[in-house]
């Protein structure tokens, strides 16, 4: 099966295909069956993986550049320093279990995505859109979440100690259980219109 820019591969069957280092944009994946595929080093721009199924598959220093995943399944893949920069997650998406380790997910849009108990700890989430995404018990130490979008967010239960909160309002959230170090704590009490200090 020939990977070339442009190409369709719509509905192909791609079952534990083993890339390394290909490098191409404007793939159509719609419907593909990647399958405990796995993908090293590799880089797919602007592609459309709406529908594909993505089980078991593995993803290691591979660039996925403002691609589409709509009703995508991603049951138990793992994410091993990646780049998601600009993509979006559309739709009833699949995205538990998921295994992230680090990477770079700027400007992703997650909106209303279940992202329930997730580890994403250390993950570069600057400028994302996780409206309405649940992130309840999800864990997120270490992020980079500068002005993220989190407007209706569930966030209860979720671990956000050490993360970058710069421009992200968590004010209106429900923080039942959510974990905060010292320093995001006091920010956000004078953001509530506490007087923090003797």
């Amino acid at each position: 099966m020939d990977w070339v820019d442009g190409a369709d591969l719509s509905g192909a069957d791609l079952y534990a295909v083993e890339l390394d280092g290909v490098h191409v944009s404007g793939l159509d994946l719609c419907d593909a069956d990647l399958t405990e595929a796995r993908l090293v080093g590799c880089v797919l721009a602007d592609c459309d993986l709406s529908g594909a199924r993505l089980n078991a598959a593995v993803f290691e220093r591979t660039a996925l550049l403002r691609c589409r995943f709509r009703r995508t399944n991603l049951f138990d893949v793992r994410l091993a320093g990646c780049k998601l920069t600009g993509s979006t997650f559309e739709g009833d998406c699949i995205l538990r279990p998921l295994t992230v380790e680090g990477g770079d997910w700027s400007y992703v849009s997650l909106r209303g995505q279940n992202l329930a108990g997730v580890v994403l700890d250390g993950v570069r989430l600057a400028e994302a859109d996780l409206s309405g995404a649940d992130l309840r018990g999800a864990s997120l130490r270490g992020c980079d979440l500068a002005h993220a979008r989190v407007h209706a967010a569930k966030v209860a239960g979720a671990d956000l100690r050490g993360a970058d909160l710069e421009g992200v309002d968590l004010a209106p959230l429900d923080l039942t259980g959510t974990r905060l170090d010292l320093e995001q704590a006091v920010l956000l009490a004078r953001a509530r219109g506490a007087i923090v200090g003797p």
